[in-house]
């Protein structure tokens, strides 16, 4: 995006039509720059206290989910939506704390998992999350429901610690299978999963989710690092 493209976008955040902020809202965060300063981050906050609730809703979700920065402020603007009078927008902002790993969140996540119905982005912030607290909640649901099997999986210490030896098994696998490449396992910020990632010559850079990855090769390490080294 160019920076006459970011300051259109920073000026129609400020536009007295709702849904011109609606939009800059959505689209505000593919112009972020991850920078303290950045003002297209700047522009987003304000909105997500918007006195149209759709549009606080949108920059609630975009700050949350899609932004992909962390720090105070964020945290701030985030946290004073937890009440909002607008259900969507309260969700979306304890979602928002969840996958920063806010302690906070943790009795907010599970008030959500005991509504009628839970949504797969609710079980998704859960895995993130990753705290056993979650645990009384999420075992009323059907580990085969979308996402439902990974937070289980993540908040569960003994299963989390299963998870990881298995990881680490892969990765000695691949290393094993694949001397001269460099290997990594990773988890991102805001994501639950761990990232096996290959570094080669002729390839560049190779990842996958590693636990996405034991499962095809039904837990075996050896056979998940064989379908890695396949793609090298």
């Amino acid at each position: 995006m160019t920076a006459d493209e970011i300051a259109a976008l920073i000026a129609q955040a400020g536009q007295k039509d709702p849904d011109l902020r609606a939009e800059a809202a959505a689209e505000l965060p593919a112009a972020m720059s991850g920078q303290p300063d950045d003002p297209a981050l700047a522009a987003l906050i304000p909105l997500t206290r918007d006195r149209e609730a759709y549009v606080r809703e949108r920059a609630t979700f975009a700050l949350g989910q899609l932004a992909g920065v962390d720090g105070p402020d964020i945290r701030s603007a985030l946290w004073h939506r937890v009440d909002d009078e607008d259900p969507e927008t309260r969700e979306e902002a304890v979602r928002g704390l969840a996958v920063r790993r806010d302690p906070r969140a943790v009795p907010l996540l599970a008030a959500l998992l005991e509504e009628p119905t839970a949504y797969v982005q609710t079980f998704n912030a859960a895995a993130v999350l990753g705290d056993p607290r979650l645990l009384p909640s999420l075992r009323t649901y059907d580990p085969a429901d979308p996402g439902v099997r990974e937070a289980l999986q993540a908040c569960d210490p003994a299963a989390r610690e299963r998870r990881d030896a298995a990881a680490w098994a892969l990765l000695e696998a691949v290393h094993a299978l694949l001397p001269t490449t460099d290997g990594a396992l990773y988890a991102s910020h805001f994501e639950a999963n761990l990232t096996l990632s290959l570094s080669t010559g002729g390839h560049g850079e190779l990842t996958w989710n590693a636990d996405a990855l034991l499962v095809r090769a039904g837990g075996d390490p050896e056979r998940a690092a064989a379908l890695a080294a396949e793609a090298v």
